[in-house]
């Protein structure tokens, strides 16, 4: 018997963002299809009962045939940042990747939505302040810098009259992330030490509210043609990340800080390993950026427009991440295994 329903596409779908929606589409009885490099890699989604198709982002084949019939269109295909790889790689995933989405799904006659992941990364550095979305993109890494370009091609398309939505996630954590994992690690070893003696801010979004944001980009009537960020209720501060981390494993963090000096002439050396090594390094200048650098974003549009209500908030999202860690051998109860980064940094 075929399926009528609208079919709907996730791209990224095996990652970390990919998997949390999927499994919230199909809780919701969506037909859901997904676009993976590898059917081996997409198994686990498939006993869901997503329908797989086979092929690259960028191979323009495979993409046309997981858009045929598709109504709505979720793409979160994309390369976090990782010491060493190229910078083509990144222009690969996320620039030509999503122009070729982009000109599979104008040649669609049946798409109505168009869901873009961005990243509030693409701001860059914010200050002491909150971005919105109208702030101006100031890039400071490949990663964020093609990402940006990806954005800058869905808001062209929008201006044409495509019926997109770009989301912007803001630092994404809960079970099934390994990128935060040697935070984590190093809070519960008591190795994380504060860099310099400024407040550095963040804006998390536990991986649940996250999903549910996009699924409003994707389902509420009022969101085409906008731009959202989606992040916790509020900033936090690096060391009250830190300490909930603490909290949820009993523990503790140390009450003094690494001089800036210190930490640069680390990361300097960090960044002068061959690329096989950096991953190994206990900073680089991209990790130094992120522990040093506030980046916060103001959440008040998704409120206002998608009715967004993050619900989740740190210490419980903390202790749940914590809890998943456990469960699957990362971080194992009375154990000193250290991850190696590679592990950390896998299908991310």
């Amino acid at each position: 018997m075929s399926d009528h329903r609208p079919a709907v596409l996730v791209t990224g779908a095996t990652g970390f963002l990919g998997t949390s929606l999927v499994r919230r589409l199909l809780s919701q009885a969506a037909h859901v299809r997904v676009l993976a490099r590898s059917r081996a890699k997409a198994e686990t989604i498939a006993d869901w009962g997503a329908e797989v198709f086979v092929g690259e982002i960028t191979d323009r084949d495979a993409v046309s045939r997981a858009l045929d019939g598709v109504a709505t269109v979720y793409h979160l295909a994309g390369r976090l940042l990782v010491p060493g790889v190229a910078a083509e790689e990144y222009r690969h995933t996320h620039v030509d990747g999503t122009a070729v989405l982009l000109d599979a799904c104008n040649s669609s006659p049946s798409i109505t939505r168009f869901v873009h992941c961005s990243t509030t990364g693409v701001l860059g550095v914010t200050g002491e302040r909150p971005a919105d979305e109208a702030s101006p993109m100031r890039p400071t890494n490949v990663y964020e810098a093609t990402k940006a370009e990806a954005e800058l091609a869905v808001r062209a398309a929008i201006a044409d009259g495509f019926p997109a939505v770009i989301a912007r996630p803001g630092l994404v954590y809960g079970p099934g992330d390994l990128h935060l994992l040697p935070f984590f690690h190093a809070v519960l070893r008591g190795r994380f030490r504060p860099i310099g003696s400024r407040a550095v801010w963040l804006h998390p979004i536990y991986i649940d509210d996250l999903s549910e944001g996009l699924l409003r980009c994707g389902q509420h009537a009022a969101a085409p043609g906008k731009c959202f960020h989606l992040c916790g209720r509020a900033p936090v501060s690096l060391a009250e990340l830190a300490a909930a981390i603490a909290r949820a494993g009993g523990t503790r963090v140390p009450g003094w800080h690494i001089p800036m000096l210190a930490a640069h002439i680390v990361a300097i050396l960090g960044d002068a390993l061959p690329a096989n090594l950096k991953r190994l390094a206990p900073l680089t200048r991209s990790r130094l950026d992120f522990l040093t650098h506030s980046r916060m974003y103001d959440i008040t549009k998704a409120e206002q427009v998608l009715d967004f209500d993050p619900a989740t908030d740190l210490l419980t999202g903390a202790a749940t991440t914590l809890a998943w860690y456990r469960e699957e051998g990362y971080l194992p109860p009375g154990s000193a295994r250290q991850p190696a980064l590679e592990e950390c940094y896998e299908g991310a």
